[in-house]
C-alpha cells in the first residue's frame, strides 16, 4: 500500500513540473470491457488506443501504471471496474479532469466498439464515438487509432482513414509537387495538382490529399520544393503510410518542355516505373500530356479522349493550329523518334538499362 501511495505521489509530482503551466486537459483510459472477445485482446486494443491519443498531443494522459497502482489499491483489476462510477471513483483518486472508458463486442461477424468521455467532477458525458468494422479482429487497431481522435474532438489523419473501408484495396499513392526547371513554381504547382486529379480519376489507387502532405513537410520544416530527392520523398511516404510516392520535373529548353516523372517503392525505394516526355506545342497541349502520363506511369492505358487531344495539339487533327511535336512513338535509329508532321526529336532515356515493371493494380 505505502508503495503504491508513494509512486502514485512521485508520478504526479514529477508530472507536474513536466506540465508546468501546459493546460490541456488531464485524461485517465480504462482498459476497455470485451463482449465476445478475450482479455489480451481488448488489453492490446485499449493500449493502442492511449498511444494513438498520446499521438494527438490533444490531451495530458496518465501512465497505465499509475491506474493500476491505484486500482490495486482498492483491490480491483482494470477489468472489474466498468461502471460509470467505479472510473469516476479511480479518476478522483487520480486527479484527473477526463476518464474514458469503452466496450468491445462481437456480434457474428461484426464487431463493434464503443467509447465515452466523460467528466470526473460532474459524470456528465463530453463526447462518445463509436465504430462497427466487419473482417479480422486486426482491423481493429485502425479503428482504435481512429477513434482516439474523434473521442477528444479530432479528425483523424488521413494515413488512418485511408485505411478504413474500401481504401485497402487499393494501392496509396502520395505524389510531391514536381521540381520546376525552366518554370515558376505556381507552374509546376498547377501542373502537378493536373496530374494528381488525372491519376485519382483512374480510380486505381487511393490518394493522399495535398493538405496531408503539406502538414506532413511543415512538421518537418520543409516545403515541397525542398523535397526533391527520393531519400526526402521515401521519409515522407513513409510518415504518410503510403505504399508508393510519385516525384518528378517539369522543365523548359528553349521551346520544349520537358517532363520526368518517377514512381517508387517506399518500403524498398525500388522503382516501380518511370516516364519521361518532351513536348513543344500549345500550353493546353502540355496539360494534356501530364493527365496522360498520371494513366501510364500506373501501367493503364490513356483514356481515348486523351490520345485524341494530343493528336490534336501535336498537329494531326488541326494542322492550321500551328501543331507541335511529342517525342513518344515510332523509334528510328540512332535514338530518334518521329513526330507528328515530320520532324523528329532525340531521345534522351535516364538509364541505358530497360525500364522496370509497372506496379500491379487491383483489376
Amino acid at each position: 500500500m505505502k508503495k503504491s501511495l508513494v509512486y502514485l505521489f512521485l508520478t504526479c509530482l514529477i508530472t507536474g513540473f513536466a506540465w508546468g503551466q501546459d493546460t490541456r486537459p488531464t485524461i485517465a483510459i480504462l482498459d476497455f470491457e470485451g463482449q465476445g472477445i478475450s482479455v489480451q485482446e481488448v488489453q492490446t486494443l485499449t493500449e493502442r488506443m492511449r498511444s494513438e491519443i498520446g499521438s494527438t498531443n490533444a490531451v495530458r494522459l496518465i501512465e497505465r501504471k499509475a491506474i493500476e497502482s491505484i486500482m490495486a489499491e482498492q483491490g480491483l483489476a482494470q477489468s472489474g471496474c466498468v461502471s460509470d462510477e467505479c472510473a469516476a471513483e479511480v479518476g478522483q483518486l487520480l486527479g484527473v479532469q477526463f476518464m474514458i472508458s469503452g466496450t468491445i463486442g462481437k456480434l457474428g461477424d461484426t464487431f463493434t466498439i464503443d467509447v465515452k468521455m466523460f467528466s470526473v467532477e460532474t459524470g456528465a458525458t463530453e463526447r462518445s464515438v463509436n465504430a462497427s468494422h466487419e473482417g479480422d479482429i486486426a482491423g481493429l487497431l485502425t479503428e482504435m487509432q481512429i477513434l482516439a481522435w474523434e473521442i477528444v474532438g479530432l479528425q483523424a489523419p488521413q494515413r488512418l482513414r485511408l485505411k478504413r473501408g474500401g481504401a485497402q484495396d487499393k494501392p496509396t499513392v502520395a505524389i510531391l509537387d514536381f521540381e520546376g526547371r525552366g518554370i515558376s513554381l505556381m507552374e509546376a504547382q498547377t501542373l502537378t495538382d493536373r496530374f494528381t486529379t488525372a491519376m485519382s480519376g483512374t480510380k486505381r489507387v487511393q490518394m493522399v490529399e495535398r493538405g496531408v502532405m503539406s502538414e506532413v513537410l511543415e512538421e518537418q520544416g520543409m516545403t515541397g520544393a525542398e523535397c526533391s530527392s527520393q531519400e526526402c520523398a521515401a521519409e515522407v511516404g513513409a510518415m504518410l503510410g503510403v505504399e508508393f510516392m510519385v516525384n518528378g520535373a517539369i522543365g523548359k529548353l528553349g521551346e520544349a518542355y520537358t517532363i520526368d516523372i518517377k514512381m517508387f517503392s517506399v518500403a524498398t525505394g525500388a522503382a516501380e516505373n518511370m516516364q519521361s516526355v518532351t513536348y513543344e506545342g500549345k500550353v493546353e497541349g502540355m496539360i494534356v500530356e501530364i493527365e496522360i502520363l498520371a494513366w501510364t506511369i500506373l501501367g493503364l492505358d490513356p483514356p481515348k479522349d486523351l490520345i485524341k487531344k494530343r493528336r490534336k495539339y501535336a498537329g494531326d487533327d488541326v494542322a492550321d493550329e500551328g501543331g507541335g511535336g511529342i517525342n513518344i512513338s515510332l523509334p528510328l535509329l540512332g535514338g530518334l523518334a518521329l513526330l507528328a508532321g515530320g520532324a523528329y526529336v532525340l531521345l534522351q532515356p535516364e538509364a541505358p538499362s530497360p525500364l522496370p515493371e509497372p506496379p500491379t493494380l487491383p483489376e
